[in-house]
């Protein structure tokens, strides 16, 4: 009984595998079907003309009758579905592969059943048989699925052998048939089981050179081409957000407490990522103490800005010792149509260092606009659309985009999305309120946009003061004289 036991705990663990191979491979176990296919369908049309050259040789009285042509429409047709699958190579959906391989090998298989009972009326089926037995060696599916289609088939040759067939070849053939359906199904349990196991241990292998040791998130080589993968694949109008985190301050834990305890901070935050977003959300490892998490279907920024909070709050609660808080900046990116991954990526890095230096444990949420330019941006960043603006649209709107911003946080976001085509910058500095101040702050220290010229428009000589001090290339009162302005615009335009 013990021994019955384990067979039987042995058994059932074998056909989990094998639901498990059909679980998770389906995409590799679609590819390998419609590539075996081809090859029969190839193989098929070879052997066939060579055995018809073959038999004329040897056999002076074999004629070929209609049976022997059934075969040729069948091949055309299929050789087209080839064509299609092969111009549609990963597009074609599980059930549309299984549709396309299961009606092969059935009319293949009516196809020799005929042909045993038409063209072999006084000898026993030989042709069915074999492809019933070969089946599962060229086609992956459920056993019972196999089961199901080669009874039919079987079923079909033999009704026809009953009546056009003598009893004792009839009773010859049920034999045979009733053998290969059997061997046909052991043979399946066997090769789906040694498929299941070689097809799990590659996928295994692959997956787990894909993770970075020490987090056990994607590493970088991985992330990429799974970011890549899904932007080239995206639905242009389905929304996603790319978020760059960073852990603040990650040095200070090497030098400190030591690089043993880094690689512990490493490897919690790994696990955070991995919990904390769904199953379809592409997460990684970047490099450092840098990750990057590419979140499908998110549409709002409400919701994005909660979830980036939330990470940062669990974050913020890992122990370390010596009460050491850990914190993290986040610039995140909403997106739809954009499928540039190298787009993306630069403007949530521009949002990540925005939060950077913002202070620890910060966080940025933009949108990405993907409106369309067709001339050299001049970007204004004003409290109000007030005269002088009004009249900069009438004298420089057809030379150049005009794009207001409101506040710094709108007009660093726009910077970072037209920064290709952006020709200058005209922005309001107000110590006051803080208008300009920080976006100045944060143009002058990243190299990107550095080299970009800036125009500060001031209302007092405070203002002119610390625009000069922020390295602005031109400074102007906002009752400037539009022709002073005017100058001062080509000057550094031209500069």
């Amino acid at each position: 009984m013990d021994r019955l036991k384990k067979y039987i705990d042995l058994n059932s663990e074998e056909l989990e595998l094998i639901r498990q191979y059909f679980r998770e491979c389906l995409e590799t176990i679609n590819d390998n079907n419609l590539y075996m296919l081809r090859k029969t369908c190839m193989y098929i049309a070879l052997v066939y003309c060579l055995m018809l050259v073959i038999v004329n040789c040897l056999i002076s009285s074999f004629t070929i009758t209609w049976p022997h042509l059934l075969i040729i429409p069948l091949l055309l047709v299929y050789f087209n579905v080839n064509l299609y699958t092969l111009k549609h190579r990963g597009e074609i959906s599980t059930g549309k592969t299984a549709a396309i391989c299961c009606s092969f090998y059935f009319l293949l298989g009516v196809y020799l059943g005929i042909i045993d009972v038409f063209q072999s009326v006084s000898t026993q089926a030989l042709w069915l048989p074999i492809a019933v037995i070969a089946l599962p060696m060229i086609f992956i599916d459920r056993i019972y699925k196999y089961g199901f289609e080669e009874l039919v088939v079987l079923s079909i040759m033999l009704i026809l052998s009953f009546f056009n067939k003598p009893r004792e070849i009839f009773m010859r053939d049920v034999y045979i048939s009733v053998s290969a359906y059997f061997i046909s199904i052991l043979s399946a349990r066997i090769i789906l089981e040694m498929r299941a196991r070689e097809t799990l241990a590659i996928a295994e292998v692959t997956r787990l050179s894909a993770l970075d040791k020490l987090t056990h998130v994607l590493n970088k080589g991985a992330l990429l081409q799974r970011i890549e993968s899904y932007f080239e694949t995206k639905i242009p109008s389905e929304y996603c957000a790319m978020c760059v985190i960073d852990l603040d301050d990650f040095k200070l834990v090497n030098d400190n407490l030591g690089h043993n305890i880094g690689d512990v901070l490493l490897e919690q935050v790994g696990n955070l990522l991995s919990t904390n977003f769904r199953a379809y959300d592409i997460v990684g490892r970047y490099g450092g103490d840098e990750f990057i998490v590419v979140m499908p279907k998110m549409s709002d920024q409400d919701i994005l800005k909660a979830r980036c909070k939330a990470l940062q709050m669990f974050i913020s609660e890992i122990e370390l010792p010596n009460n050491h808080r850990v914190t993290a900046s986040i610039g995140a990116i909403l997106n739809n149509d954009v499928l540039d991954v190298d787009s993306v990526f630069s403007m949530a890095d521009d949002a990540l260092y925005k939060s950077k230096i913002q202070g620890k444990n910060c966080c940025t949420v933009w949108k990405y606009r993907n409106e369309p330019v067709d001339k050299p941006v001049l970007l204004v960043m004003t409290s109000e659309e007030h005269q002088g603006i009004i009249e900069l649209k009438e004298d420089q709107g057809e030379r150049f985009e005009i794009i207001l911003a409101k506040d710094d946080d709108e007009a660093l976001r726009d910077i970072s999305e037209y920064q290709k085509d952006l020709k200058i910058i005209f922005m309001e500095l107000n110590m006051e309120t803080g208008l300009g101040v920080f976006a100045l702050k944060y143009l002058k220290t990243r190299e990107a946009f550095a080299n970009i010229p800036i125009l500060a428009i001031v209302n007092s000589d405070r203002d002119y003061k610390m625009a000069r001090e922020l390295g602005v290339d031109d400074v102007l009162q906002r009752d400037t004289p539009n022709p002073v302005f005017k100058k001062n615009l080509e000057k550094l335009i031209g500069c």
